[in-house]
């Protein structure tokens, strides 16, 4: 592992050009004036009262803040109810049912039992059902039945009639067997792992950005530095000037091309402490800092550096590792699992329909038996039942054909066309990732070999410009050619600053498009 310190170069430089310096002054002459100041801080005076943020801490507080993570967190306990809800189709279910009502009549003739006649009746029933995932249903019935009559010729007076009847029907067609009856459920489940993995996926994408803007952040710090040292070289080269003007070696116009210079260095300080600004609170927001908070007028200092780890990556095993782990392939191959199941039931409704009914009970009456007298009222009525003096049973077959079935045809038709829409979204996606896959691991090979050519040519150009300073030293070169060489070593320590950096962000990029950046990050997300 190598890292690679902000500093290092700025320190050389400063060293190899303090050394190279003109001729030393003349104790008679005053120092050289100032070179006039832009008002603007150095770095480390700008960061004198810093916030120092870990990325471990940023990433800590993008996850714990971050409103659309808060949302989307809800999102698999509410497919959870959806489960709860599919499931509840075959929880048992408890009836209860008092009546009680009057019923008088005009008597139409002597057999009538009178001049009118007036029946009541109070009826007491429960019901239990249960649904099973065969694709039948059970009810238990039990119910009492008290009727009192002012009809002369009632034999029984007040009478109670109870009954027990049990039903069991199953389908065996339409609406037979355990997947077809889940189907409900499966797609329930299903739906309820997308979210998670949804949620997977935005966690995922929350940390990319956040870790990106992190190191963005870096960068923008790592360019000031190079920036100031620029700086510093243009100054150092401008009292190298005015003293060569002083003393008659360099016609004043060279003062004008090095002022020109400095100044030029010193709006690239400005604009890059902007672009830092812009960084920080790219970064605030992103770990959702309130808007009240001391801390949006706080500067951020960086705990960690961005380094340079020569990973070698296996492109097939990198593919590998996409197809398995990827978030958006778990959803698509879960979408897939649910139509094959929707499939599966909109086939099974085009069948006929065929119901096995068989019904089994008993029956048990009492009351006051006239002129005998009274009898032990309901409870003799069940235990009549208990005993089953009066069984009934009965068997029946249903068959159902259906004449035309346009709507079963219509939705099977639809689920297949939905089925190949998520075959076909599978294919697409997989083509993706392995294109995804490809250019990040390629990425990653051209970031090492930018960073090794930019160090290469960072370090030619210090030794370019040490050796063009020495010629202007010796009056061999022009003001125009060493400046020309700042501004090159410049720009080539930028784009140093820059693969290292890019070199990083890529390894998030790359982490992400295999779908393991919670693994390698040590994130886990609780259920």
């Amino acid at each position: 592992m190598k890292r690679f310190s902000r500093g290092v170069l700025v320190v050389v430089l400063c060293a190899a050009f303090s050394a190279a310096g003109g001729p030393p002054l003349r104790a008679q002459e005053p120092p050289p004036p100032e070179t006039p100041a832009s008002g603007t801080p150095t770095l480390l005076e700008y960061q004198a009262n810093a916030q120092t943020l870990s990325l471990k801490d940023v990433m800590q507080s993008a996850l714990e803040k971050n409103l659309n993570i808060a949302v989307q967190r809800l999102d698999p306990k509410i497919a959870e109810t959806n489960i709860d809800t599919e499931e509840s189709v075959f929880s048992p279910l408890m009836d209860f049912r008092a009546r009680e009502s009057e019923n008088t009549q005009p008597g139409s003739s002597q057999l009538s039992g009178g001049a009118s006649v007036t029946d009541s009746n109070r009826l007491i029933e429960a019901t239990f059902t249960q649904a099973y995932k065969i694709g039948s249903n059970f009810r238990f019935d039990v119910f009492t039945n008290r009727t009192h009559t002012n009809n002369s010729f009632a034999t029984v007076n007040p009478s109670y009639f109870s009954q027990a009847l049990a039903t069991y029907t199953q389908h065996f067609l339409r609406g037979f067997g355990l997947e077809v009856n889940k189907t409900g459920i499966i797609i329930a489940q299903n739906n309820e792992q997308i979210s998670r993995s949804r949620f997977r996926q935005i966690v995922m994408d929350t940390l990319s950005t956040t870790e990106k803007s992190y190191w963005a952040l870096a960068f923008t710090i790592m360019d000031q530095q190079a920036k100031e040292a620029s700086l510093k070289l243009a100054q150092d080269f401008l009292d190298q000037t005015r003293i060569k003007v002083k003393v008659g070696t360099l016609p004043p116009i060279e003062i004008t091309q090095a002022e020109a210079q400095v100044a030029d260095q010193e709006e690239g300080i400005i604009v890059g402490f902007a672009a830092i600004r812009r960084a920080e609170d790219n970064l605030r927001a992103l770990m959702n800092i309130p808007s009240d908070s001391p801390v949006w007028h706080q500067p951020i200092q960086l705990a960690d550096n961005p380094e340079v780890l020569d990973k070698i990556v296996n492109e097939d095993e990198a593919v590998k590792t996409a197809l398995a782990n990827r978030p958006d392939l778990e959803q698509a191959r879960l979408d897939l699992a649910s139509q094959d199941a929707n499939v599966h039931f909109q086939k099974n409704q085009k069948l006929y329909r065929l119901d096995l009914i068989g019904q089994y009970g008993a029956a048990g009456l009492s009351g006051d038996f006239l002129p005998a007298g009274p009898e032990l009222s309901i409870g003799n009525s069940y235990t009549q039942i208990r005993d089953r003096d009066f069984p009934t049973w009965s068997v029946e077959l249903q068959l159902g054909v259906p004449l035309t079935n346009k709507a079963a045809e219509a939705a099977y038709a639809r689920s297949r066309y939905q089925q190949d829409q998520s075959r076909l979204n599978i294919d697409q996606l997989e083509q993706s990732v392995l294109v995804e896959v490809r250019n990040a691991v390629r990425q990653i090979e051209s970031d090492l070999k930018r960073i090794k050519a930019a160090q290469v040519n960072t370090r030619l150009q210090l030794e370019k410009l040490s050796a063009e300073q020495k010629k202007y030293e010796n009056g061999m070169s022009t003001a125009f050619q060493v400046l020309t060489f700042q501004t090159d070593l410049t720009s080539a320590r930028r784009r140093e600053n820059l693969a290292i950096v890019d070199y990083n962000t890529d390894l998030v990029e790359l982490d992400r498009v295999l779908g393991i950046l919670l693994d390698t990050r040590n994130v886990t997300i609780a259920n």
